[in-house]
């Protein structure tokens, strides 16, 4: 037996393939050409060194159908110093509510006149106010619209106990009432400007291929192109 084919069909053993050749004559022809014995004995030694390599590489993430590495779930980020602010401020908010709903002096008087309903309609808004800080707390995408709201309430607000402190229509106590909600907008506009947007979804974008300036592209349905138009 020619050595080119004992060493091609020791070659498929070694892959696990099927041998060309009947492996009694490759077998034979070992044990009398010491030249493929030795051959076969490198090779052989090459083989199980790189199976070795192989085994002990450490397991990488899976591989997307177009060979792009999918990307890692994402860790539950901590809340930030903000983020606890800005719940803090919003359970203040809800329990001033809380009070205000149960009937006790914040600075407003219970009369016949209507004051009653007003003091509910305020009761409702404080807990929306302050569950809505919550929420933005833990889901920082809400923050955004949260403080466009606050930033306008604020602004009206501020107009309204001006002209009510000028007049004496309000008393101190129920000025600092408002300080949650003031502290409140602050808060949302600076997690708002320091959470990362949310974008789309990654996406395994295909590599782009360096083209010569002759060539062209073609249409990519697996039509064979003359060598004079291909990219090689």
């Amino acid at each position: 037996m020619d050595c080119e084919v004992a060493r091609e069909a020791l070659s498929a053993r070694l892959d696990g393939e099927r041998e060309p050749v009947p492996s009694a004559r490759v077998d034979q022809h070992l044990d009398e050409c010491a030249a493929c014995r030795e051959w076969f004995e490198q090779v052989g030694l090459q083989a199980r060194q790189l199976r070795r390599l192989v085994e002990s590489r450490p397991v990488i993430a899976p591989v997307g159908p177009i060979g792009i590495q999918q990307p890692t779930p994402r860790r539950r980020r901590s809340l930030s110093w903000q983020r606890w602010a800005l719940m803090c401020v919003g359970v203040a908010q809800i329990a001033l509510a809380v009070v205000q709903g149960l009937g006790l002096d914040v600075g407003l008087h219970h009369g016949m006149d209507g004051t009653d309903h007003l003091l509910h309609e305020s009761t409702s808004w404080c807990v929306a106010l302050g569950v809505s800080m919550v929420v933005a707390a833990l889901w920082p995408a809400a923050s955004a619209g949260l403080a466009g709201v606050l930033m306008v309430f604020v602004a009206v607000l501020a107009v309204y106990i001006a002209l009510d402190a000028a007049s004496g229509s309000v008393t101190l106590g129920r000025m600092l009432t408002h300080l949650p909600v003031v502290l409140g907008a602050v808060l949302a506009a600076i997690v708002w400007r320091t959470s990362p947007a949310p974008g789309p979804a990654p996406q395994a974008a295909e590599t782009d291929i360096v083209l010569p300036d002759n060539a062209s592209r073609g249409r990519r349905r697996g039509h064979l192109w003359p060598t004079d138009g291909s990219a090689a």
